[in-house]
């Protein structure tokens, strides 16, 4: 099986695009693409945008943290957030299989929601947290801070092939911060 983990940055913060919803004008700074079959890592910048689009498609399985409700809108430069619904079918949203687990609707963000990004998950599950604050990849762009822009993606998305293979593994994770323990169904596939 084709496995990745994908994670992507963006070069316009959120308060330049105007909100969260307007994926489509963040534009993709940097992304980087794990590959569990070969045990490497691909960086695309945003010269390389398609190629990493049919890289994804290629994918038989495609993991990431928000990558459903963030990651791909911004790469297919979908505005509000719409959904690439060719790639339901193969994607592992970790963030949105927590908050099932939760019994909380991943398709609608409220207050509940919040609480399990990817540090505090990582940092009660793994014992290890991020190497910085996703605020500032876009600085880092703006900055034309490249080397240090793809060490944070790359550092993302060494976390979150961790995490899905602890997932994999033992099918649970732990808030780093209340120490709650979360059993995660062994289903991937997008509901």
């Amino acid at each position: 099986m084709d496995h990745i983990v994908v994670d992507v940055e963006i070069q316009k913060t959120i308060e330049q695009v105007g909100g969260w919803n307007n994926t489509d004008q963040m534009g993709v700074s940097c992304a980087v693409v794990y590959e569990f079959t070969t045990d490497r890592y691909r960086i695309y910048g945003p010269n390389d945008v398609e190629a990493l689009k049919d890289r994804i498609l290629k994918a038989d399985r495609i993991s990431g943290y928000n990558i459903w409700k963030f990651d791909f809108p911004v790469i297919w430069g979908l505005p509000s957030r719409e959904r690439v619904e060719d790639l339901r079918s193969k994607t592992d949203d970790l963030l949105m299989r927590i908050w099932s687990a939760l019994r909380l609707d991943p398709h609608s963000f409220s207050s509940r929601h919040a609480g399990w990004g990817l540090d505090v998950v990582c940092k009660g599950t793994l014992g290890v947290g991020k190497s910085g604050h996703g605020a500032d990849a876009p600085k880092l762009w703006q900055e034309g801070n490249w080397p240090r822009l793809v060490e944070y993606c790359m550092d993302d998305v060494r976390l979150e092939r961790d995490l899905c293979s602890f997932l994999q593994k033992y099918k649970y994770v732990v808030n780093g911060i209340s120490g709650q323990v979360v059993p995660v169904r062994d289903t991937w596939q997008m509901i």
